[in-house]
C-alpha cells in the first residue's frame, strides 16, 4: 500500500503535467530526472535491502544505526553528482540551457536518498501502519510542491529547488522515528563490526540496482542523446511506462520473499521460497496478464485517458507491456535471499551491455521504437541467465519457479480478451464501448482465476 501511494502520486503528477505543459517543456523536465533516476533509487534500494536483510539476520538496532549513517553518505554523494557534473549532464542530453536546473535539483537528490530508508526503517521497528500514513502524507505534500509551482508558471530551475522541501520534511520524520523507536543507540564497537558486513552486502545490491536501473533507462539516454527534440523525448518517456502499480506489486512480492525466507536459505532450505515464489507467480499472472492483453489492444485509449493524448507513444507502450511478463517470476529473490546479490549484478551488467549495443543499433535502423525493443530483449536475457544459474548452482529447475497447471485456466482467457477487445475496436469500430466491455471481462476473468486457484489449493 505504501509503494502504491508513491507510484500513484508519481502517476498523478505526470497526468497533470502532460496537460499543463507543452510537450517539449515536459520532455526537458523529464530529462533532468534521468541522472537521479539511476543513482538515487540505486542508493535507496541498497539501504532498503541491506536493512531488511541485516535487520533479520543480525541485530536490528545496530543495522538501523549503520544504515542511517550510510544513508547520509549516499545522499551526499548523489547530490554532488548532480551539482558538480551539472554542465556535463545538460550538454549530453541536448539541454545546455538547463545547467542551472541540474544544480538546483541536487538538494532534492541528496535528501531524497537519505529519506528513502523510511520503508525498511518502519518495517524493522514494527511500525507498518505508520508507514502507510507517512507515505500518503508525504506524497500529497510532494504532489503540491511540483504541480502548484508549475501551474504558477515558475521557472523549472526554481521549481526543482522548491521540491527539496518534500524530502527535507521526510528526512526529519525518519530521524524522529529512529530516535523514538530505537530508544538506545548501539555503541561504536558494535557499529564498527556491523559496518563492513552491511557495506559488503549493500555493495552487491548497489551494483545490481544501479545496473538494473541503467538498463531500464539506457533506452531513454539513447533517445535523449540521439534526438535533439525534447518533444520526441516526451513521446518516448510516456510510452516507456511499465504500468507502475504492477511494478510496485512485483517489487513488494520480491522483497517479501527475501524477508520471509532469508533465515531458511541460510540453512540451505530452498523448498519454502521455491513453492511460495511459484504460487506468487500464478496469482500475479491471473491478476495482471488479462489486463495486459486489454491494454495492448487499447493502448491509444489508455494513453489518452491518462495523459490527454500522446497516441504516438502507443507502439512503445505496447513493447513495454511485454517486459512486465519477465517480472512475474522470482529467481532473483532466491539469489538475494542467499546473499548472492553479486550474481544478480553480474547478469545485470550483461543485460546492460546487451541493451546499450542493441539500443544504439536499433535506434539507427528502426527509429524511436528501436530502444524499446532492445529493452524487451535485454529483460528476457537477464531472466534466462538467472534461471540457468539457479539450476546449475542450487539444483532449482526453471519449471519449479514457473507456474504450469496453476494457470491452465489463463490459457483460454487470453485469446478471449484479445479477440473481444480487437473485434469491438477494429471490427465494428466501437472503441469506447469496447474499452468498457473488455475492462469488465478482464475483471471477471481475473477474479475467476484467483478464486479457482484458491479452490485448488484448498
Amino acid at each position: 500500500m505504501a509503494r502504491y501511494a508513491s507510484i500513484g502520486a508519481a502517476l498523478l503528477v505526470t497526468m497533470v503535467l502532460t496537460r499543463v505543459l507543452d510537450q517539449d517543456v515536459f520532455g526537458a523536465y523529464r530529462k533532468v530526472w534521468l541522472v537521479y533516476a539511476i543513482v538515487g533509487p540505486a542508493f535507496v534500494n541498497t539501504l532498503a535491502n541491506t536493512l531488511y536483510y541485516r535487520g533479520k539476520a543480525g541485530e536490528g538496532n545496530i543495522a538501523i544505526s549503520v544504515n542511517l549513517m550510510l544513508g547520509a553518505v549516499y545522499g551526499l554523494i548523489t547530490g554532488l553528482i548532480g551539482l558538480v557534473f551539472a554542465g556535463f549532464w545538460a550538454s549530453a542530453l541536448n539541454i545546455p540551457e538547463f545547467t542551472d536546473a541540474f544544480r538546483m535539483f541536487s538538494p532534492y537528490m541528496a535528501l531524497a536518498v537519505f529519506a528513502g530508508i523510511a520503508e525498511p526503517l518502519f518495517i524493522t521497528l514494527k511500525r507498518k501502519k505508520w508507514l502507510v500514513g507517512y507515505s500518503v502524507g508525504y506524497n500529497i505534500i510532494e504532489f503540491c510542491l511540483i504541480v502548484i509551482p508549475f501551474a504558477m508558471g515558475l521557472p523549472i530551475a526554481q521549481i526543482l529547488l522548491i521540491m527539496a522541501i518534500g524530502p527535507a520534511i521526510r528526512s526529519l520524520i525518519v530521524i524522529g522515528v529512529a530516535l523514538q523507536g530505537m530508544q538506545q543507540w548501539p555503541g561504536w564497537s558494535a557499529v564498527k563490526a556491523e559496518l563492513p558486513v552491511s557495506l559488503k552486502y549493500g555493495w552487491g545490491i548497489f551494483l545490481l540496482t544501479a545496473v538494473s536501473l541503467a538498463t531500464v533507462y539506457t533506452d531513454k539516454w539513447v533517445v535523449g542523446v540521439f534526438f535533439d527534440s525534447d518533444s520526441l523525448y516526451a513521446i518516448y518517456e510516456i510510452g516507456a511506462k511499465k504500468i507502475p502499480f504492477v511494478v510496485a506489486l512485483t517489487s513488494a512480492v520480491s522483497a517479501a520473499l527475501v524477508a520471509e525466507y532469508a533465515g531458511d536459505l541460510k540453512t540451505g532450505s530452498f523448498s519454502g521460497i521455491v513453492s511460495e515464489a511459484r504460487k506468487a507467480s500464478a496469482r500475479l499472472s491471473y491478476l495482471v496478464v488479462p489486463g495486459l492483453c486489454m491494454l495492448f489492444v487499447y493502448a491509444e485509449e489508455v494513453l489518452f485517458l491518462l495523459f490527454g493524448g500522446y497516441s504516438e507513444s502507443a507502439p512503445i507502450f505496447r513493447v513495454y507491456l511485454l517486459t512486465i511478463l519477465t517480472q512475474l517470476v522470482f529467481p532473483q529473490s532466491i539469489l538475494l535471499g542467499v546473499g548472492r546479490s553479486d550474481v544478480n549484478a553480474r547478469f545485470g551488467v550483461a543485460e546492460l551491455v546487451f541493451n546499450l549495443i542493441f539500443s544504439i543499433a536499433l535506434v539507427m535502423s528502426l527509429g524511436l521504437i528501436g530502444p524499446a525493443i532492445a529493452t524487451l530483449l535485454g529483460h528476457v536475457l537477464f531472466t534466462l541467465l538467472l534461471f540457468r544459474y539457479c539450476r546449475r548452482k542450487y539444483g532449482i529447475k526453471s519449471r519449479s519457479l514457473i507456474p504450469g497447471k496453476e494457470i491452465a485456466s489463463l490459457l483460454w482467457m487470453l485469446p478471449v480478451v484479445i479477440a473481444i477487445g480487437a473485434g469491438l475496436k477494429y471490427g465494428i469500430m466501437l472503441v469506447w464501448p469496447g474499452f468498457a466491455v473488455t475492462a469488465a471481462i478482464v475483471a471477471i476473468l481475473s477474479l475467476y482465476g484467483v478464486k479457482a486457484m484458491k479452490a485448488e489449493a484448498a
